[in-house]
């Protein structure tokens, strides 16, 4: 299902089916609402050790990397060896009740896997002859390294379910996202958990403006009659 159509069945189902004035219910404030309980049902299912669909996986196909210098690096590099960085931010996965679900790091091949490992297990890894070659990647500060003897790469793959879609399809060097509008992407949810997603972000809507003229309100009330200020509409 697209962005799109699920923004219009959260609009359509805050509005009662009837037409109202929402000119204050923004497509973008839909759809934060649409991206929070996204994550909260997907974690809901992971947690419950339901497995992963292939149908809310991502895949950045062509992630870019770039040579990094050594002190960037968050432990020692073996001599010999070169350091890649990611040019962005790896966007950032669900967090589940066994961690952040990152599902795989590859070459563009997908015949060379990376697994993740840290400064900790890093630092012993040159002395175990079983695993000190074997393909490792690292997080730090929300950029991936990686390690490695071979030829420089320009691109790995990632997969994960990540927590903002439309950020993770931008995050692919070589999509042609900027010719399609975010909202007419398909939003990687499963079927069964559409109608609990388009309950969920409308009844946290209704929540939202149940409160604004009450807060209003109060805070004009405090400033000693200042006038109420209405809240700032959201650009489309």
């Amino acid at each position: 299902m697209l962005v799109s159509e699920i923004i219009s069945r959260v609009r359509a189902l805050y509005n009662k089916g009837q037409a109202s004035d929402d000119s204050k219910l923004s497509d973008r404030l839909i759809y934060a609402k649409v991206e929070s309980a996204r994550t909260l049902l997907i974690k809901r299912e992971i947690d419950k050790k339901r497995q992963i669909s292939d149908w809310i996986v991502q895949t950045i196909e062509c992630f870019e990397l770039t040579p990094a210098k050594i002190n960037e690096c968050p432990c020692a590099v073996p001599p010999g060896c070169n350091v890649l960085k990611s040019t962005k931010k790896v966007p950032k996965p669900i967090q589940s009740a066994i961690g952040p679900e990152l599902e795989f790091v590859t070459n563009m091949n997908g015949d060379v896997v990376y697994s993740k490992t840290n400064w900790v297990k890093r630092r012993y890894k040159s002395g175990d002859k079983y695993t000190k070659d074997k393909p490792e990647y690292l997080i730090k500060d929300d950029y991936l390294f990686l390690i490695q003897k071979k030829k420089l790469l320009k691109f790995i793959t990632i997969g994960g379910v990540f927590e903002k879609p439309i950020e993770a399809a931008y995050a692919d060097a070589c999509s042609n996202t900027e010719c399609t509008h975010p909202y007419e992407q398909e939003f990687p949810i499963d079927g069964h958990l559409i109608d609990a997603l388009v309950q969920m972000a409308s009844q946290e809507l209704i929540q939202i403006f149940k409160t604004v003229p009450s807060d209003v309100l109060n805070n004009a009330t405090e400033d000693q009659g200042a006038v109420p200020q209405q809240p700032r509409q959201q650009r489309q």
